[in-house]
């Protein structure tokens, strides 16, 4: 079938064009052909073919692509007016390989029609499923939050004013004596990423400096795996750019209440083996369970991604548990 090309440039300002990578969008599934593709809300073409296994770059019935391998919002909608939620609605496709896309129809969606007019105002489906009615949920993997940003203005504004309290908690109680503090502590975490699917097992450290108010200094590393049950890639689809456990990472800075801590925390991605990127805030508590040995637990909110530039592709809102022992 006829090749699409929409090859952007990626280097202006050194003068060199970038290298296009190709993407191959398939199904498996008659049922739920022509399928309309769009990349960064442009239509592209159809896919109008299905096949049982994964097919060749243009094979007939596919629709094959290049673009760049930056950010790009990419939109399925098949013949039913269903919008395919089995991948994530930003890609980075895979430099210098062919990125397969597959949709299978279970994952294909009622959606509000009015949040996708650049599909909707030119075409009609064919029929519509009337027995799964649309109840205006919006999942939080579509939301961007450089263009939806109220939840993250919000989250701004939470953080700023947990700062603002935990360090006037900090400064007065800096010199109130506690036999638990300070101290250092080594230890084993475990946490969720809910939106990016992911599970980090962690070694962790924590440096708590002060008295009953204190600052804290944390980090840790150890693998992260992806959960997705479907094994949604988050940017890199058929060929697995990244492997499904990967080295992980982070660095904090908090402010400190007794056992309550407040604390900001970043890991930004490196290559392939460690992609995972996210900025949060986390609020915790420690239980202590003995001279030595406590139970943390934590909560937080901020955002994620994989990539360089995915920082902000994602709202995120992590939580887990950590043992740590004081040296």
């Amino acid at each position: 079938m006829k090749r699409i090309f929409t090859i952007l440039l990626a280097a202006v300002l050194c003068g060199l064009p970038a290298a296009a990578q190709s993407i191959c969008f398939w199904t498996d599934d008659a049922d739920v052909v022509p399928v309309r593709i769009y990349i960064d809300r442009e239509y592209l073409g159809d896919v109008t073919g299905a096949y049982s296994s994964q097919p060749t770059l243009d094979a007939p019935g596919c629709l094959s692509v290049d673009t760049t391998p930056d950010r790009h919002e990419v939109t399925a909608v098949d013949k039913y007016g269903r919008v395919y939620k089995g991948w994530p609605k930003w890609i980075r496709p895979r430099e210098r390989e062919v990125n397969y896309m597959k949709m299978n129809s279970r994952y294909f969606r009622v959606v509000d029609q009015a949040r996708y007019t650049y599909v909707f105002t030119d075409w009609i489906p064919l029929y519509y499923y009337t027995d799964i009615p649309f109840h205006g949920h919006v999942d939080i993997e579509d939301l961007d939050p450089l263009t939806d940003n109220g939840l993250l203005v919000g989250m701004g504004v939470a953080a700023i004013g947990a700062t603002a309290a935990m360090t006037v908690a900090a400064a007065r109680n800096w010199n109130l004596p506690d036999s638990r503090f300070p101290y250092t502590a080594i230890g084993f975490g475990t946490e969720i990423l809910p939106v990016t699917k992911q599970w980090r097992n962690v070694a962790q450290f924590r440096a708590r400096f002060g008295n009953l108010g204190g600052v804290s200094l944390l980090a840790d590393a150890g693998v992260a795996t992806t959960i997705d049950p479907y094994y949604r890639d988050y940017g890199h689809y058929g060929n697995r750019l990244y492997d499904r456990s990967y080295f992980t990472w982070s660095v904090g800075a908090g402010l400190d209440y007794g056992g309550f801590c407040f604390a900001i925390r970043y890991k930004p991605a490196v290559g392939d083996t460690s992609p995972d990127t996210f900025l949060n805030a986390r609020c915790s508590y420690d239980f202590r369970l003995s001279r030595v040995a406590s139970l943390n637990l934590h909560g937080g909110f901020g955002v994620a991604g994989y990539g360089a530039e995915g920082l902000f592709d994602y709202y995120e809102f992590p939580f887990g548990i950590s043992l740590l022992f004081k040296l």
